[in-house]
């Protein structure tokens, strides 16, 4: 008795292709590993090898199986490029970045009340000093002592404190 075994595809698969195998229908590398992306298979077939990745694979549902072959490829790939560390470098580069622009961003924050509560201060002393124009003398004067106020608030507001590097 004969076994039957599954057609072969026309153009092989990265994975087939690279293994010099033929590519059957149900070979598990052809969604992942498509003939168009031949690098993508050499890395993680370098990395990984082509027997663990099959288990893996097979290990895992269809429905995760393509972000799986994603993280794959792409540890394969820092693992290429940096040996010792991987992708653990990426990470640990990316978290680095994280912290900074959260700390960044509690700044900016900071600077915003700060700068809003000036407003506040600003707008509540201009608005207790209201200038009298009964006559020219009399506005020149309330003029002057809006300016003076103003002038008063804006040192208080934006007096040099001490350089914070």
């Amino acid at each position: 008795m004969k076994t039957r075994t599954p057609p072969t595809l026309n153009v092989p698969c990265a994975g087939c292709k690279r293994l010099r195998r033929k590519c059957t229908a149900d070979c598990i590398f052809v969604p992942y590993f498509p003939a168009t992306e031949p690098e993508k298979f050499a890395e993680v077939h370098r990395v990984f090898g082509a027997s663990n990745v099959t288990k893996m694979l097979r290990d895992i549902p269809v429905s995760q199986r393509g972000d799986a072959v994603s993280s794959l490829v792409f540890e394969a790939r820092t693992r290429l490029k940096d040996p010792v560390y991987g992708c653990v470098s990426t990470m640990a580069a990316l978290q680095h970045q994280v912290n900074q622009l959260q700390a960044e961003l509690l700044a900016a924050r900071a600077e915003n009340a700060s700068l809003g509560a000036q407003l506040s201060e600003v707008m509540l002393l201009l608005s207790t000093v209201t200038p009298r124009a009964s006559t020219s003398a009399q506005s020149l004067e309330a003029g002057n002592s809006v300016d003076v106020a103003i002038t008063s608030a804006f040192d208080r507001c934006y007096s040099p404190g001490p350089i914070v590097s």
